[in-house]
Protein backbone atom coordinates (compact mmCIF):
# COMPACT_ATOMS: atom_id res chain seq x y z
CA UNK A 1 0.00 0.00 0.00
CA UNK A 2 1.27 3.51 -0.81
CA UNK A 3 2.34 5.17 2.46
CA UNK A 4 1.31 8.67 1.40
CA UNK A 5 -2.12 7.37 0.44
CA UNK A 6 -2.45 5.69 3.84
CA UNK A 7 -1.62 8.94 5.64
CA UNK A 8 -4.11 10.76 3.45
CA UNK A 9 -6.82 8.24 4.40
CA UNK A 10 -6.08 8.69 8.08
CA UNK A 11 -6.28 12.48 7.90
CA UNK A 12 -9.50 12.36 5.90
CA UNK A 13 -11.01 10.10 8.54
CA UNK A 14 -9.86 12.45 11.32
CA UNK A 15 -11.27 15.52 9.57
CA UNK A 16 -14.60 13.80 9.01
CA UNK A 17 -14.74 12.80 12.66
CA UNK A 18 -13.97 16.34 13.81
CA UNK A 19 -16.56 17.78 11.43
CA UNK A 20 -19.19 15.32 12.74
CA UNK A 21 -18.41 16.23 16.32
CA UNK A 22 -18.65 19.90 15.46
CA UNK A 23 -22.15 19.43 14.06
CA UNK A 24 -23.19 17.37 17.08
CA UNK A 25 -21.92 20.05 19.44
CA UNK A 26 -24.16 22.73 17.99
CA UNK A 27 -27.08 23.26 20.35
CA UNK A 28 -30.65 23.11 19.15
CA UNK A 29 -31.33 26.36 20.96
CA UNK A 30 -29.04 28.55 18.99
CA UNK A 31 -25.96 27.17 17.12
CA UNK A 32 -24.02 30.08 18.62
CA UNK A 33 -22.23 28.03 21.25
CA UNK A 34 -19.61 25.37 20.68
CA UNK A 35 -18.24 23.02 23.27
CA UNK A 36 -14.97 21.38 22.28
CA UNK A 37 -14.87 17.63 22.60
CA UNK A 38 -12.99 16.54 25.69
CA UNK A 39 -10.00 14.38 24.87
CA UNK A 40 -10.21 11.07 26.66
CA UNK A 41 -7.36 9.81 28.83
CA UNK A 42 -7.57 6.05 28.36
CA UNK A 43 -5.11 3.22 29.00
CA UNK A 44 -6.10 1.62 25.70
CA UNK A 45 -4.81 4.68 23.87
CA UNK A 46 -1.42 4.18 25.50
CA UNK A 47 -1.44 0.52 24.45
CA UNK A 48 -2.34 1.39 20.87
CA UNK A 49 0.28 4.14 20.69
CA UNK A 50 2.90 1.64 21.87
CA UNK A 51 1.77 -0.87 19.26
CA UNK A 52 1.86 1.79 16.52
CA UNK A 53 5.44 2.61 17.49
CA UNK A 54 6.36 -1.08 17.53
CA UNK A 55 4.80 -1.70 14.11
CA UNK A 56 6.54 1.31 12.60
CA UNK A 57 9.92 0.22 13.93
CA UNK A 58 9.37 -3.36 12.76
CA UNK A 59 8.34 -2.19 9.32
CA UNK A 60 11.38 0.05 9.00
CA UNK A 61 13.98 -2.38 10.35
CA UNK A 62 12.83 -5.51 8.51
CA UNK A 63 14.66 -6.70 5.43
CA UNK A 64 12.55 -7.40 2.34
CA UNK A 65 13.50 -9.68 -0.51
CA UNK A 66 13.58 -13.20 -1.91
CA UNK A 67 16.15 -14.74 0.46
CA UNK A 68 15.71 -16.86 3.58
CA UNK A 69 15.27 -14.61 6.64
CA UNK A 70 13.77 -11.77 4.57
CA UNK A 71 10.13 -10.75 4.29
CA UNK A 72 8.18 -10.68 1.01
CA UNK A 73 7.81 -7.05 -0.08
CA UNK A 74 4.03 -7.54 -0.06
CA UNK A 75 4.14 -8.20 3.70
CA UNK A 76 4.91 -4.56 4.38
CA UNK A 77 1.27 -3.75 3.58
CA UNK A 78 0.17 -5.82 6.60
CA UNK A 79 1.81 -3.33 8.92
CA UNK A 80 0.85 -0.30 6.81
CA UNK A 81 -2.84 -1.23 7.06
CA UNK A 82 -2.56 -2.12 10.74
CA UNK A 83 -0.95 1.23 11.57
CA UNK A 84 -3.76 3.02 9.71
CA UNK A 85 -6.37 1.01 11.61
CA UNK A 86 -4.71 1.59 14.98
CA UNK A 87 -4.56 5.33 14.39
CA UNK A 88 -8.24 5.26 13.49
CA UNK A 89 -9.00 3.28 16.65
CA UNK A 90 -7.22 5.90 18.77
CA UNK A 91 -9.44 8.58 17.25
CA UNK A 92 -12.54 6.50 17.95
CA UNK A 93 -11.59 6.11 21.61
CA UNK A 94 -10.86 9.81 21.92
CA UNK A 95 -13.83 11.28 20.10
CA UNK A 96 -16.56 8.76 19.22
CA UNK A 97 -19.93 9.40 20.83
CA UNK A 98 -21.09 7.08 22.24
CA UNK A 99 -17.61 5.87 23.22
CA UNK A 100 -16.46 2.39 22.21
CA UNK A 101 -17.24 -0.32 24.72
CA UNK A 102 -14.61 -2.09 26.77
CA UNK A 103 -14.82 -5.15 24.52
CA UNK A 104 -14.42 -3.00 21.40
CA UNK A 105 -11.27 -1.37 22.78
CA UNK A 106 -9.90 -4.77 23.68
CA UNK A 107 -10.55 -5.84 20.11
CA UNK A 108 -8.64 -2.81 18.77
CA UNK A 109 -5.58 -3.77 20.79
CA UNK A 110 -5.90 -7.46 19.90
CA UNK A 111 -6.12 -6.70 16.17
CA UNK A 112 -2.92 -4.65 16.25
CA UNK A 113 -1.12 -7.39 18.12
CA UNK A 114 -2.40 -9.97 15.67
CA UNK A 115 -1.12 -7.90 12.74
CA UNK A 116 2.37 -7.95 14.23
CA UNK A 117 2.26 -11.71 14.58
CA UNK A 118 0.84 -12.10 11.08
CA UNK A 119 3.68 -10.02 9.65
CA UNK A 120 6.32 -11.98 11.57
CA UNK A 121 4.76 -15.20 10.32
CA UNK A 122 5.53 -14.28 6.70
CA UNK A 123 9.30 -14.33 7.12
CA UNK A 124 10.87 -16.59 4.52
CA UNK A 125 12.13 -19.91 5.85
CA UNK A 126 13.86 -20.66 2.55
CA UNK A 127 14.82 -18.78 -0.57
CA UNK A 128 11.84 -17.97 -2.77
CA UNK A 129 11.50 -19.58 -6.16
CA UNK A 130 11.83 -16.70 -8.59
CA UNK A 131 11.59 -16.51 -12.35
CA UNK A 132 14.63 -14.63 -13.73
CA UNK A 133 13.27 -12.05 -16.14
CA UNK A 134 14.01 -8.75 -17.79
CA UNK A 135 11.46 -5.95 -18.01
CA UNK A 136 10.79 -4.63 -21.52
CA UNK A 137 8.82 -1.40 -21.95
CA UNK A 138 7.85 0.01 -25.34
CA UNK A 139 8.01 3.68 -24.42
CA UNK A 140 7.97 5.05 -27.97
CA UNK A 141 4.37 6.22 -27.76
CA UNK A 142 3.29 9.62 -26.48
CA UNK A 143 0.15 11.67 -26.09
CA UNK A 144 -2.68 10.29 -23.96
CA UNK A 145 -1.55 6.66 -23.70
CA UNK A 146 2.23 6.41 -23.29
CA UNK A 147 4.09 3.41 -21.86
CA UNK A 148 6.50 4.07 -19.00
CA UNK A 149 7.27 3.39 -15.34
CA UNK A 150 5.63 5.64 -12.74
CA UNK A 151 7.64 5.62 -9.51
CA UNK A 152 5.30 7.97 -7.68
CA UNK A 153 5.93 11.46 -6.47
CA UNK A 154 8.24 11.88 -3.49
CA UNK A 155 10.67 14.48 -2.19
CA UNK A 156 12.96 11.54 -1.43
CA UNK A 157 13.78 11.39 -5.16
CA UNK A 158 14.83 15.03 -5.53
CA UNK A 159 15.98 16.49 -2.19
CA UNK A 160 19.16 15.12 -0.65
CA UNK A 161 20.00 17.49 2.18
CA UNK A 162 20.04 21.22 2.85
CA UNK A 163 20.34 23.66 -0.04
CA UNK A 164 24.00 24.13 -1.08
CA UNK A 165 24.94 20.94 0.78
CA UNK A 166 23.33 18.10 -1.17
CA UNK A 167 24.91 14.85 -2.33
CA UNK A 168 23.41 11.91 -4.24
CA UNK A 169 24.03 9.13 -6.74
CA UNK A 170 21.72 7.75 -9.45
CA UNK A 171 22.61 4.47 -11.14
CA UNK A 172 20.96 1.91 -13.42
CA UNK A 173 21.48 -0.47 -16.29
CA UNK A 174 19.80 0.39 -19.58
CA UNK A 175 19.50 -1.28 -23.00
CA UNK A 176 17.90 0.72 -25.82
CA UNK A 177 16.39 -1.42 -28.56
CA UNK A 178 14.61 1.29 -30.52
CA UNK A 179 14.66 5.08 -30.23
CA UNK A 180 11.42 6.94 -29.81
CA UNK A 181 11.92 9.43 -32.61
CA UNK A 182 12.25 12.56 -30.46
CA UNK A 183 15.38 14.63 -29.92
CA UNK A 184 15.86 12.86 -26.57
CA UNK A 185 15.25 9.38 -25.14
CA UNK A 186 14.80 9.84 -21.40
CA UNK A 187 15.93 6.95 -19.21
CA UNK A 188 15.01 8.27 -15.76
CA UNK A 189 13.73 11.71 -14.75
CA UNK A 190 12.48 13.95 -11.96
CA UNK A 191 13.38 17.05 -14.00
CA UNK A 192 10.72 19.76 -14.13
CA UNK A 193 10.92 23.54 -14.67
CA UNK A 194 14.67 23.72 -14.15
CA UNK A 195 14.67 21.65 -10.94
CA UNK A 196 15.53 18.04 -10.19
CA UNK A 197 17.52 15.82 -12.56
CA UNK A 198 17.23 13.50 -15.57
CA UNK A 199 19.50 11.05 -17.42
CA UNK A 200 19.03 10.36 -21.12
CA UNK A 201 20.30 9.91 -24.67
CA UNK A 202 20.24 12.97 -26.90
CA UNK A 203 20.48 13.34 -30.66
CA UNK A 204 23.56 15.60 -30.75
CA UNK A 205 27.05 15.05 -32.15
CA UNK A 206 25.93 11.68 -33.45
CA UNK A 207 24.35 10.74 -30.12
CA UNK A 208 25.37 11.45 -26.54
CA UNK A 209 24.48 10.27 -23.03
CA UNK A 210 23.73 13.25 -20.85
CA UNK A 211 22.60 14.24 -17.37
CA UNK A 212 20.71 17.47 -16.75
CA UNK A 213 20.06 18.95 -13.32
CA UNK A 214 18.64 22.18 -12.01
CA UNK A 215 20.79 24.69 -10.20
CA UNK A 216 20.14 27.57 -7.83
CA UNK A 217 19.49 30.98 -9.45
CA UNK A 218 17.53 29.36 -12.30
CA UNK A 219 20.49 27.68 -13.94
CA UNK A 220 21.02 24.16 -15.30
CA UNK A 221 24.06 21.96 -15.86
CA UNK A 222 24.31 19.39 -18.67
CA UNK A 223 27.56 17.38 -18.89
CA UNK A 224 27.61 14.74 -21.64
CA UNK A 225 29.34 11.50 -22.58
CA UNK A 226 30.45 11.44 -26.22
CA UNK A 227 29.87 9.32 -28.20
CA UNK A 228 26.80 7.57 -26.83
CA UNK A 229 27.12 3.83 -26.17
CA UNK A 230 25.66 1.59 -28.86
CA UNK A 231 22.00 0.61 -28.81
CA UNK A 232 21.09 -3.04 -28.31
CA UNK A 233 23.59 -3.61 -25.48
CA UNK A 234 23.40 -3.26 -21.68
CA UNK A 235 25.19 -0.23 -20.22
CA UNK A 236 25.69 0.77 -16.58
CA UNK A 237 25.06 4.54 -16.37
CA UNK A 238 25.88 6.42 -13.14
CA UNK A 239 25.62 10.06 -12.02
CA UNK A 240 27.38 10.96 -8.74
CA UNK A 241 27.03 14.47 -7.32
CA UNK A 242 28.03 16.55 -4.28
CA UNK A 243 27.76 20.31 -3.75
CA UNK A 244 30.81 20.14 -1.49
CA UNK A 245 33.04 18.02 -3.72
CA UNK A 246 33.15 14.28 -4.45
CA UNK A 247 34.93 11.59 -2.41
CA UNK A 248 38.56 11.55 -3.50
CA UNK A 249 37.96 14.49 -5.87
CA UNK A 250 37.10 17.60 -3.80
CA UNK A 251 37.50 19.87 -6.83
CA UNK A 252 34.69 18.04 -8.68
CA UNK A 253 30.98 18.09 -7.86
CA UNK A 254 29.81 15.59 -10.50
CA UNK A 255 30.99 12.54 -12.41
CA UNK A 256 29.26 10.54 -15.13
CA UNK A 257 30.25 6.89 -15.49
CA UNK A 258 29.68 4.20 -18.09
CA UNK A 259 30.45 0.60 -17.12
CA UNK A 260 32.38 1.64 -14.01
CA UNK A 261 34.62 4.19 -15.74
CA UNK A 262 34.50 7.98 -15.37
CA UNK A 263 33.65 9.49 -18.75
CA UNK A 264 33.10 13.16 -17.91
CA UNK A 265 33.20 15.45 -14.88
CA UNK A 266 31.87 18.80 -13.65
CA UNK A 267 33.66 21.30 -11.39
CA UNK A 268 32.62 24.71 -9.98
CA UNK A 269 32.57 23.43 -6.39
CA UNK A 270 31.33 26.17 -4.06
CA UNK A 271 30.07 28.33 -6.90
CA UNK A 272 27.10 26.41 -8.30
CA UNK A 273 24.60 24.23 -6.46
CA UNK A 274 22.00 21.56 -7.28
CA UNK A 275 18.40 22.48 -6.50
CA UNK A 276 14.88 21.05 -6.41
CA UNK A 277 13.55 24.02 -4.46
CA UNK A 278 10.27 24.33 -6.38
CA UNK A 279 9.33 20.64 -6.11
CA UNK A 280 6.25 21.54 -4.07
CA UNK A 281 4.93 23.55 -7.03
CA UNK A 282 5.09 20.57 -9.39
CA UNK A 283 2.68 17.65 -9.66
CA UNK A 284 4.50 14.97 -11.64
CA UNK A 285 6.10 11.71 -10.53
CA UNK A 286 9.54 10.34 -11.24
CA UNK A 287 9.38 8.33 -14.47
CA UNK A 288 11.43 5.99 -16.65
CA UNK A 289 11.14 5.41 -20.43
CA UNK A 290 10.09 9.04 -20.97
CA UNK A 291 9.04 12.08 -18.97
CA UNK A 292 6.31 14.59 -18.31
CA UNK A 293 7.23 17.73 -20.20
CA UNK A 294 5.72 20.38 -17.96
CA UNK A 295 3.65 20.98 -14.88
CA UNK A 296 -0.12 21.41 -15.03
CA UNK A 297 -2.92 19.11 -16.09
CA UNK A 298 -2.24 18.62 -19.80
CA UNK A 299 -0.15 15.49 -18.98
CA UNK A 300 2.08 15.83 -22.03
CA UNK A 301 4.41 12.82 -21.86
CA UNK A 302 7.16 12.37 -24.46
CA UNK A 303 10.79 11.48 -25.15
CA UNK A 304 10.45 7.75 -24.49
CA UNK A 305 12.19 4.74 -26.04
CA UNK A 306 11.78 0.98 -26.32
CA UNK A 307 14.11 -1.17 -24.29
CA UNK A 308 15.06 -2.49 -20.88
CA UNK A 309 16.15 -1.14 -17.50
CA UNK A 310 17.26 -2.86 -14.29
CA UNK A 311 19.05 -2.34 -10.96
CA UNK A 312 17.89 1.23 -10.49
CA UNK A 313 19.36 2.78 -7.32
CA UNK A 314 18.98 6.24 -5.81
CA UNK A 315 21.39 7.12 -2.99
CA UNK A 316 21.46 10.21 -0.77
CA UNK A 317 25.24 10.21 -0.81
CA UNK A 318 27.93 10.62 -3.44
CA UNK A 319 29.33 7.17 -4.11
CA UNK A 320 33.05 6.81 -4.77
CA UNK A 321 34.85 5.17 -7.68
CA UNK A 322 35.42 1.92 -5.76
CA UNK A 323 31.72 1.40 -5.07
CA UNK A 324 30.74 2.16 -8.66
CA UNK A 325 33.25 -0.34 -10.00
CA UNK A 326 31.84 -2.96 -7.62
CA UNK A 327 28.29 -2.08 -8.67
CA UNK A 328 29.20 -2.48 -12.33
CA UNK A 329 30.91 -5.77 -11.56
CA UNK A 330 27.85 -7.09 -9.71
CA UNK A 331 29.58 -7.45 -6.32
CA UNK A 332 27.93 -4.50 -4.52
CA UNK A 333 25.08 -6.16 -2.60
CA UNK A 334 22.07 -3.92 -1.94
CA UNK A 335 19.60 -5.18 0.68
CA UNK A 336 17.28 -2.17 1.15
CA UNK A 337 18.48 -1.48 4.70
CA UNK A 338 21.38 0.80 3.79
CA UNK A 339 21.11 4.13 5.64
CA UNK A 340 21.83 6.18 2.52
CA UNK A 341 19.59 4.22 0.15
CA UNK A 342 16.56 6.23 -1.01
CA UNK A 343 15.04 3.59 -3.30
CA UNK A 344 16.08 0.55 -5.35
CA UNK A 345 14.33 -1.60 -7.94
CA UNK A 346 16.01 -4.64 -9.46
CA UNK A 347 13.51 -5.56 -12.23
CA UNK A 348 15.38 -8.86 -12.63
CA UNK A 349 12.58 -11.28 -11.76
CA UNK A 350 8.90 -11.43 -12.57
CA UNK A 351 6.75 -10.32 -9.60
CA UNK A 352 4.80 -13.12 -7.95
CA UNK A 353 1.63 -11.04 -7.69
CA UNK A 354 0.55 -8.17 -9.91
CA UNK A 355 3.01 -7.95 -12.78
CA UNK A 356 2.78 -4.17 -13.11
CA UNK A 357 3.52 -3.15 -9.51
CA UNK A 358 6.94 -3.58 -7.93
CA UNK A 359 7.78 -2.46 -4.38
CA UNK A 360 11.32 -1.18 -4.00
CA UNK A 361 13.86 -2.88 -1.76
CA UNK A 362 13.42 -0.34 1.04
CA UNK A 363 9.69 -1.09 1.14
CA UNK A 364 8.83 2.60 0.90
CA UNK A 365 8.10 3.20 -2.78
CA UNK A 366 6.05 1.38 -5.44
CA UNK A 367 6.80 1.43 -9.17
CA UNK A 368 3.79 1.05 -11.48
CA UNK A 369 4.42 -0.10 -15.04
CA UNK A 370 2.00 1.63 -17.40
CA UNK A 371 1.03 0.70 -20.96
CA UNK A 372 2.88 -1.78 -23.17
CA UNK A 373 5.38 -3.95 -21.31
CA UNK A 374 6.36 -7.59 -20.79
CA UNK A 375 8.51 -9.69 -18.49
CA UNK A 376 10.86 -11.72 -20.67
CA UNK A 377 12.19 -14.87 -19.04
CA UNK A 378 15.96 -15.15 -18.88
CA UNK A 379 17.41 -18.60 -19.52
CA UNK A 380 19.71 -20.11 -16.90
CA UNK A 381 23.28 -19.00 -17.40
CA UNK A 382 22.32 -16.17 -19.71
Amino acid sequence: MNTKYSIWKMWCYALCMIFTLHLAACSEEGHDKYTAAVEIDDAYIDQLDALITEMGALQKSSEYGEKKGQYPVESRAILTDAIDNANRDVLLIKYQNPAPSESEKQRYVAESGAAIEKFKGTIRTEDAETIPAELFVDGRGSGTSPSYIDFGRSEDFVKFGEQNNQAFTIEFWVKVTQAGGKDQNVFLSTYMSGNGWMMYWRNADGGIYRTTWGEANNGICEPAIKPAPKDGEWWHFVFAYSDQGLPGAPDLRAKLYINGEVKTTEGSVGGRFYTASNFANNNKPMTAFGRYMRTGDDNLFEEGFAGYMKNIRIWKSAKDDAYIRKSYGGTAEVTGREADLVAAWNFTSKPSGSTNEVLDLTGRHTAKIVGTYKWERVADGQ
